[in-house]
């Protein structure tokens, strides 16, 4: 899995957000906001970790969340991802 180049995390006034650039400024229409589990999902993403990787970074920031919700919160997001172009398997 590995993100598209045309798009760049930002932090902006506190929100994390995701921005496109290059050609995707055209195919998305302003930025999209991070909660704080997709932030981490994304910055797992950067560090080229594979679903294992992201999930034991999730178990990590989320100690108060079952694994079942992690992996169903981290599949939902990975498919908004692909869906928007943004993750290419």
């Amino acid at each position: 899995m590995k993100l598209s180049e045309n798009f760049v995390l930002k932090n902006i006034a506190g929100a994390t957000v995701v921005m496109p650039v290059g050609d995707a400024v055209g195919k998305i229409n302003g930025m999209i906001k991070l909660n704080p589990s997709a932030k981490v999902i994304w910055e797992s993403l950067e560090a080229n970790k594979d679903f294992n990787g992201i999930l034991e970074e999730m178990k990590n920031n989320f100690t108060d969340v079952d694994e079942a919700t992690l992996k169903e919160d981290i599949n939902y997001f990975l498919n908004k991802l692909r869906e928007l172009e943004i993750l290419i398997d």
